[in-house]
């Protein structure tokens, strides 16, 4: 346990001090951007994650939409912090007592204390207490979740996504901007009846060609629409290829929103992976998607949570959603 202490310490000992707050110059670490069921989440914590994440030599020069994203990142792990306390018990509640007590001695041996360490990053010592413990659980639940054998079972439920399965299919894409929700969500709507039209056509594979000429803004657009075979995301992006892994040959799939814009998709055919889980060289795509199931399926137990914010800057906008989509 000391030389996990010291390992915690040595983390924040090599990050860089900070020299404003970020949002607001009015704001203090001890003042709440939000909370959950009326329990507060300091802006303090943000500075941590913040400082953690890009070790920026000045919080302000992160952009806001940066430390919306961010913000909405914090609420999330307060819910399924929620559940893990609900989950461990007294328990859990020793171990991070322990955990805190640790860092806080070691931070004694080298002539420093928590408040000291939180004050150089612009945070309070409640606020570096409750990342400790959020530090703390999150890693035992891993520990205890994250086993050869629940990683075997995850990659058969999943086995279309990660035993090779590719698509061949084409698309209709809408370059949007994304600050403009009332045309995104038009937009949608004329997707969502387009897709209705064509595949009620007597060839909705011809008349998707037809509309992708027509409607698409992809460089694809002269081709029908045609993007090839698709295997990983990254092929098409992430919320694309989640739809084409839905949609059956011969179908069409979305719209579906990404980044880049609108989608709408045409499967014209797919070919099934033969790979096993004995066989995967590279698990690491496989544990990154198992840990972001079990932090969403954490965060879905508090669906009835009352979430309020309190720094209007900080409120991420409705297109981030703080409950995991379905």
């Amino acid at each position: 346990m000391k030389i996990v202490a010291r390992h915690l310490l040595i983390l924040f000992l090599a990050i860089p001090p900070l020299a404003q707050v970020h949002a607001d110059e009015k704001y203090t670490p001890e003042d709440p951007i939000a909370a959950v069921d009326g329990e507060a989440i300091f802006l303090g914590e943000l500075n941590l994650i913040l400082t953690e994440r890009f070790k920026p030599a000045d919080l302000r020069r992160v952009a806001m939409e940066v430390q919306q994203v961010t913000a909405a990142l914090l609420v999330r792990r307060h819910l399924a912090m929620k559940t893990l306390r609900s989950q461990g018990g007294e328990s859990l509640e020793a171990m991070i007592r322990r955990q805190i007590d640790g860092v806080a001695a070691e931070a004694s041996r080298r002539g420093s204390s928590l408040a000291e360490q939180a004050r150089l990053r612009m945070a309070d010592e409640n606020s570096l207490k409750a990342h400790l413990a959020w530090r703390t659980a999150w890693a035992q639940y891993l520990k205890s979740k994250l086993t050869e054998a629940n990683l075997r079972r995850f990659f058969e439920q999943r086995r279309i996504q990660y035993a090779g399965h590719r698509w061949e299919v084409s698309q209709i894409f809408l370059k949007m901007d994304p600050t403009d929700t009332a045309a995104i969500a038009n937009a949608e709507q004329s997707l969502a009846d387009l897709a209705g039209e064509l595949s009620a056509a007597d060839d909705p594979e011809q008349a998707f060609a037809i509309a992708a000429q027509q409607h698409s803004d992809a460089g694809s657009a002269g081709n029908g629409g045609m993007v090839g075979w698709v295997k990983n995301d990254g092929d098409l992006p992430g919320s694309v290829m989640a739809v084409i892994r839905k949609t059956s040959d011969g179908k069409i799939g979305g719209p579906v929103r990404s980044p880049l814009g609108l989608h709408l998709v045409y499967v014209h055919q797919s070919e099934p992976g033969e790979l096993e889980f004995e066989q995967m060289t590279d698990q690491t795509q496989l544990r990154r998607d198992a840990i972001d199931a079990l932090f969403s399926a954490l965060i879905n137990q508090q669906s009835e949570a009352n979430i309020q914010w309190f720094i209007p800057a900080l409120k991420p906008p409705s297109e981030v959603a703080i409950f995991p989509q379905p």
